[in-house]
């Protein structure tokens, strides 16, 4: 066989490959084992059984939900029922309910939520988690179910003595904060004279403003609110006019675009249904 003949081969040979998809050879052609790493691509594609999350979640049958258990109303691990509950695992609960599966729990907490995440441990993220452009750089905030504020829990003794930020940053006054999330941020941020003392279990906190252990927790208005209502001792201030101005937000993996918008148009019917609303005057008020 002379040249001439052997290059038409060659060429038709690689253009019935190419033709049928027998390999992707051409797209691997010049790198090292080309066809090992078509083959292993194909494997790849052919195991890519859905489209999006929210499909492999109704095939499964149940949706993962990552939860700190920690912060009431939003989420708490009850000790003696070893079960979760709250404003959040009740909204899930109803998420699932939409999507004909299980709601499944499992336990996260502040610092490591976003990793976890990540590392698909979860579905989604809940628990009165806050809504931000630093966490939406890295997942998929939803749309908004509530507003608050960043404000002082201390105690009722103490409500006309800690009226303002200048009344609180000062090295005698001693806080208690959770590590990891922003309550923390909030507190190296403005209050650096203080004197800060992170505590691992925000459930913590609050008995130990009451009992004198710290002075001030910096937290939510709402869990301000409801620690208030449940102990006489203390006493949620500024929860009118808080330090700032926020919103609560589920959290998801970025990059999908159904799970994404199905997640919003869930959110839009519980408001429209005045469910969100159920949800506040059962964990709230």
């Amino acid at each position: 066989m002379n040249k001439w003949t052997k290059r038409m081969v060659a060429s038709t040979l690689a253009a019935t490959l190419l033709m049928t998809g027998t390999g992707a050879f051409a797209a691997t052609a010049g790198a090292p084992n080309g066809q090992a790493v078509a083959v292993e691509a194909a494997k790849k594609q052919d195991n890519k059984k859905f489209e999006s999350r929210l499909d492999e979640i109704i095939a499964r049958g149940y949706i993962v939900v990552g939860t700190p258990g920690d912060y009431k109303p939003f989420t708490y691990l009850n000790p003696k029922t070893n079960e979760f509950e709250g404003y959040d695992i009740d909204a899930m609960k109803e998420f699932a309910k939409s999507l004909g599966v299980e709601a499944r729990f499992v336990q996260t907490s502040w610092p490591t939520m976003m990793d976890d995440l990540l590392a698909n441990k979860f579905d989604i993220a809940v628990g009165g988690v806050t809504r931000n452009t630093d966490r939406q750089k890295k997942a998929h905030m939803g749309d908004p179910y509530i507003e608050f504020g960043k404000a002082p829990l201390i105690r009722a003794q103490d409500k006309d003595k800690y009226k303002s930020l200048a009344d609180i940053n000062k090295k005698e006054v001693r806080i208690g904060v959770n590590p990891g999330g922003t309550n923390e941020k909030f507190v190296r941020d403005y209050l650096k004279n203080a004197t800060v003392t992170v505590v691992q279990n925000n459930l913590d906190i609050p008995g130990l403003v009451a009992n004198g252990t710290y002075d001030v927790m910096i937290t939510d208005t709402i869990e301000a609110m409801v620690y208030s209502k449940a102990d006489s001792r203390l006493y949620a201030a500024l929860t009118d006019k808080p330090f700032t101005r926020s919103e609560k937000a589920y959290m998801i993996p970025r990059g999908d675009f159904i799970f994404a918008s199905y997640l919003d148009v869930w959110m839009d019917e519980m408001k429209l249904q005045g469910k969100f609303d159920e949800l506040f005057h059962k964990w709230v008020k």
